[in-house]
């Protein structure tokens, strides 16, 4: 053996020679857009706030179901979609927790317990 080869002698650098590829710009390439990614958001707050007497949660599902409706028609990607089925779950949501609340009140109010918490008891 020959003491010049003994630590990989024999190893040649291929990318020497090869030219320098800037990074590809890859944003947008997916199809998403601002509208579908604020139809997500909120669609998922909708969700979050339908537990106070459903409101928020109507009034963000509402919000969330136009944003989405019109970023899918700029172009169809998989967040889009989730907008749009998170913001109509925020509708259900909210709707259901709305006669719930209504339906609570109404209760409290013919078992007269709700006269009570007014009179302050």
């Amino acid at each position: 053996m020959d003491g010049n080869n003994q630590n990989g002698g024999n190893y040649q650098d291929y990318t020497a020679n090869v030219p320098y590829q800037a990074p590809q710009d890859n944003q947008g390439s997916n199809g998403t857009n601002g509208l579908q990614i604020a139809g997500l958001v909120c669609g998922i707050l909708g969700i979050c706030t339908s537990c106070c007497y459903g409101i928020p949660g109507i009034i963000l599902g509402i919000a969330g179901l136009i944003c989405a409706i019109i970023g899918n028609n700029r172009g169809k990607s998989g967040v889009g979609i989730a907008g749009l089925v998170c913001s109509i779950i925020s509708i259900v949501v909210g709707i259901g927790a709305l006669i719930y609340y209504i339906w609570i009140i109404a209760y409290m109010d013919q078992i007269g317990y709700l006269d009570m918490i007014l009179q302050g008891m």
